[in-house]
């Protein structure tokens, strides 16, 4: 069928070669899991370079600083696992309908800080946790936050939209 090499080396040289090539062949592939709090304000993309999530016995709070702002979402600590490979576990919480329920977005400038917050009795944004465990949580939000002062010179209104929460570490607070 094939001819009898007379030099048996270059068969071992051939098989080293192809073996070489099909191992350089191979992919390498990095997965990004750091924790992530992300949005669009105000038409920007706008990035935590920190997020952290705390439970109290009543509350889930999640913070995520960039620079000089700084985004908290507060919600009522979900009483359940949230699974995020059922969508029917997803909780929804609107924004707006309680104190317990509200995001603050802060900016510190020259003058000091600004301070927004969603307004009470005026639904006006959502917070989804698709994930809740005993380490992480991860989910989805968006909302307008209002100027808490009205003579202050900055916006009257931050908007956050596509907002994203992906694996941010829990701390439990004691009280």
């Amino acid at each position: 069928m094939f001819p009898k090499s007379k030099n048996p080396m270059k068969k071992i040289v051939s098989l080293l070669i192809v073996m070489v090539v099909l191992a350089s062949c191979g992919e390498s592939i990095e997965f990004n899991n750091e924790s992530v709090i992300q949005g669009v304000k105000d038409n920007a993309a706008w990035k935590a370079t920190t997020a952290t999530a705390t439970i109290s016995p009543t509350t889930l709070t999640i913070v995520g600083v960039n620079d000089k702002q700084t985004l908290t979402l507060s919600v009522p600590l979900p009483s359940r696992i949230v699974d995020p490979l059922k969508e029917n576990t997803f909780i929804t919480y609107i924004l707006g309908t309680s104190v317990n329920k509200k995001a603050t977005f802060t900016i510190q400038n020259a003058d000091g800080i600004v301070v927004y917050e969603t307004g009470i009795s005026e639904e006006d944004g959502q917070v989804v946790i698709s994930e809740f465990n005993s380490s992480t949580v991860s989910g989805s939000f968006r909302f307008n936050a209002y100027n808490t002062d009205e003579d202050a010179e900055e916006d009257d209104l931050v908007n956050f939209q596509e907002g994203v929460i992906y694996k941010v570490p829990l701390t439990k607070v004691l009280q």
